[in-house]
């Protein structure tokens, strides 16, 4: 991969990169953000190409005190090769001859992958508290309505030592998704999730999200009642030691029939035939009140609660509107 500056004639390879990639949000509008670098002597946007194809993209810019990375992409097709790594290097280097020290950037704590990324290239989490207020010109617009969250971190550091749990009755049968399909996970998370408001892969741009769910160590489980899905869970073995159960849940017709018990009691059990160090689990408040004392009974203990607060959904058109959220 060659790294060079942007260039006039890269604007739209760039804004299809970043659409592929999950990067264009309403807050985030690409012509503006390549705009202001355009008046800007402390930032760069650098590309990068493989034989002539724009396949990456990293920009740079400092505050004068600590350097910050922004809009770092890598078409899916190219991903897994070191290019994501050339690019922050690259980038480091602008700061390097710019005579910053620190490089840092900022990510949803939820964006396990993009964290693993970086901490496999020497970056740590620091714990800093990051505050925001949006500062628009000419009249203010309302703020956009926001839902205060309370998020349960559970572990557990050894297999439970129990009988196996019994199958509820009926016709039941447990799979793995081999090869998932968007369109068949997008079903499985919204029928799941949406009372839930289970947001965050709703407004996944298709490649990124199936860049995702295809990644060899993820684990889709779809459990089906009489022919039919009822529930999935799924598993995520990106950070071993330690395994997490990323998303777990029935469909709202199979809740409260004994099959939620059954099914995480199975999903501990599988995760554990890994022989992780530890297993891990998050419930959010915004979840069915049942989860978090399901997630216990099956063997997984608290161990620490954070807060955050996050712009409803709703008002962005990513759960329907006549929806009301469980109360914390």
């Amino acid at each position: 991969m060659k790294i060079d500056r942007y260039e006039a004639s890269d604007f739209d390879a760039v804004v299809a990169l970043w659409e592929a990639c999950g990067l264009n949000v309403p807050h985030n509008d690409p012509v503006q953000d390549i705009a202001r670098l355009d008046e800007a002597a402390n930032a760069e946007l650098f590309v990068g190409r493989d034989d002539g194809k724009l396949i990456g993209t990293v920009i740079i810019g400092h505050d004068g005190h600590r350097g910050w990375i922004y809009r770092l992409a890598i078409a899916p097709e190219f991903r897994r090769h070191g290019h994501g790594r050339a690019l922050v290097r690259y980038a480091e280097n602008w700061l390097k001859n710019q005579n910053i020290r620190k490089s840092q950037f900022m990510i949803r704590d939820t964006n396990e992958a993009v964290k693993s990324f970086y901490v496999r290239l020497g970056y740590e989490v620091q714990p800093r508290i990051v505050m925001s207020r949006w500062v628009e010109n000419g009249e203010e617009d309302p703020p956009p309505p926001t839902l205060d969250v309370v998020i349960t971190h559970l572990e557990m550091h050894a297999a439970p030592k129990r009988p196996t749990v019994s199958a509820p009755p009926g016709r039941l049968a447990l799979l793995k998704l081999e090869h998932p399909t968007l369109q068949f996970y997008r079903y499985l998370y919204d029928s799941v999730g949406e009372q839930w408001f289970w947001w965050e892969r709703r407004q996944m741009a298709g490649d990124q999200l199936h860049a995702v769910i295809s990644h060899p160590e993820i684990d889709i489980y779809v459990l089906y009642i009489g022919g039919e899905p009822a529930g999935y869970v799924e598993i995520n073995r990106q950070a071993v030691p330690d395994i997490n159960i990323d998303y777990f849940g029935l469909m709202p017709h199979f809740t409260g029939r004994g099959y939620g018990g059954y099914f995480l009691n199975w999903a501990v059990d599988q995760a554990w035939s890994h022989e992780p160090k530890r297993l891990t689990v998050a419930s959010c408040s915004l979840d069915d009140p049942r989860g978090l004392r399901t997630y216990q009974k099956a063997g997984f203990v608290p161990y620490q609660q954070t807060r955050k607060t996050i712009i409803d959904p709703r008002a962005l058109g990513l759960i329907p509107p006549h929806l009301q959220p469980r109360r914390v």
